[in-house]
């Protein structure tokens, strides 16, 4: 018999069988990596014609009190590689009749059509007829917290037999295998993007020093050759002149943050107060766009150790992006609060942008990368936050969907 993994209870094991339509379907969203539409409707069909299948998902994955089953197989889908590669789903099922007696599987079969006959939330609380089958006496203490299971549908048909005599698959060493394969995946593109970020850095530092130069005696001459310039039209010309090379300056100082990053001048302070003062900075930004700006603090300071000037920067370039994304009618929601470990302050701008392509998600803390195919500008922006974020200590991450795109900047406190 093929088993799921073990659940356990103190020194008490109980294997459930597994069905070989289960492991088809199992195989399948390990193989795809998710649960899109097709593989959530056969993992549904799946759990309403196999109870073991679903009492082991609702004891295994969840500590809700209430799911229903769509919900359940999310949950059960997110967790299936952990599951499935751990120790417990090579382990001997300690059944209580041997495998090669048929009268095992019939029994099996019985108990599978008398359950499927009733509605599933009875399932769980009748599920220590299972249990039972293949494990020692279920625990009253543990039986009470279990979770309710709901359903819309009526019981389903039994028509058709659920398998459970064993399948040659083994669902523990094919999601060992994807599991080892992602793993090198997401290893060679941490190295990949790891490599990218040096050679720009070095390319950055490389750019600003050659620019510089050039730059610096372009606005000399025009600003000497306007003390001399009479005719006013002139005057605005060598102005520009002095304008763009200032701008270009600003460019390659910041390509110089990002290769050299400055060393943090520290100070203990109430990171909200920073959040405060910049959205406040940017309300003129906004009026006229009907843009909602909402921010919501920490009941208690957050204070962290950290560079006031930089940490302003930071959440600036994070507000600007978020307008710059949305453009008109649309809102834009800071916080600011302690982490859940109680070891960072985070700060969130969530905006109800076009939220980003793939190719913005993926390059965007790229310097002068631009994304404004997707409606969002962003330039040396989240470099800089990122920059700042790393140096501190901490991190940034953005969380994007079809509308609206989340960023969060993580920074240490400190007692």
């Amino acid at each position: 018999m093929n088993g799921l993994p073990c659940l356990r209870r103190g020194a008490d094991s109980w294997r459930l069988p597994l069905s070989r339509q289960a492991v088809d379907v199992i195989a399948s969203i390990l193989v795809a990596g998710h649960l899109d539409a097709d593989l959530h409707r056969a993992l549904v069909a799946q759990f309403r014609v196999d109870p073991p299948l679903m009492i082991y998902a609702a004891l295994a994955t969840i500590d809700a009190p209430d799911l229903s089953v769509d919900e359940l197989a999310e949950h059960f889908a997110v967790q299936l590689a952990a599951i499935f590669s751990s120790g417990d789903s090579s382990l001997v099922p300690a059944t209580r009749l041997a495998e090669d007696d048929p009268a095992w599987y019939a029994r099996l079969e019985k108990l599978r059509r008398s359950f499927v006959r009733m509605p599933i939330e009875r399932w769980l609380p009748s599920a220590t007829k299972w249990l039972e089958l293949v494990g020692p006496v279920v625990p009253r203490d543990w039986a009470a917290a279990w979770p309710s299971i709901v359903d819309q549908l009526p019981p389903s048909r039994v028509d058709e037999p659920i398998s459970y005599f064993p399948s040659k698959l083994d669902l523990a060493a094919l999601a060992r295998r994807l599991m080892r394969s992602q793993n090198l995946l997401d290893t060679f593109d941490n190295e990949l993007q790891t490599a990218k970020r040096a050679a720009l850095r070095q390319f950055a530092y490389g750019l600003s020093h050659e620019i510089n130069n050039p730059l610096a005696n372009i606005s000399t001459r025009a600003q000497t050759l306007m003390r001399g310039e009479a005719d006013a039209g002139r005057q605005q010309s060598l102005q520009r002149i002095v304008d763009q090379a200032m701008r270009a300056h600003e460019m390659t100082a910041d390509l110089m943050f990002y290769a050299h990053p400055p060393t943090p001048k520290k100070s203990r302070f109430d990171l909200c107060t920073v959040v405060v003062a910049v959205t406040n900075q940017c309300e003129e930004m906004i009026r006229g766009r009907a843009i909602e700006l909402v921010i919501t603090a920490a009941e208690k300071p957050v204070m962290v150790d950290a560079d006031r000037a930089m940490m302003s920067e930071a959440v600036r370039s994070l507000l600007l992006n978020a307008i710059e994304a949305i453009g008109c009618d649309g809102r834009v929601v800071l916080s600011c609060e302690i982490d859940r470990d109680a070891s960072s302050a985070v700060v969130t701008v969530c905006d109800s942008g076009p939220g980003l392509s793939p190719a913005a998600a993926l390059h965007a803390f790229d310097p002068y990368f631009s994304g404004r195919e997707a409606g969002r500008g962003l330039g040396v922006g989240l470099c800089r936050v990122d920059t700042i974020a790393k140096i501190h200590g901490g991190d940034v991450r953005l969380s994007s969907g079809t509308v609206g795109c989340t960023a969060r900047v993580w920074i240490p406190v400190v007692p």
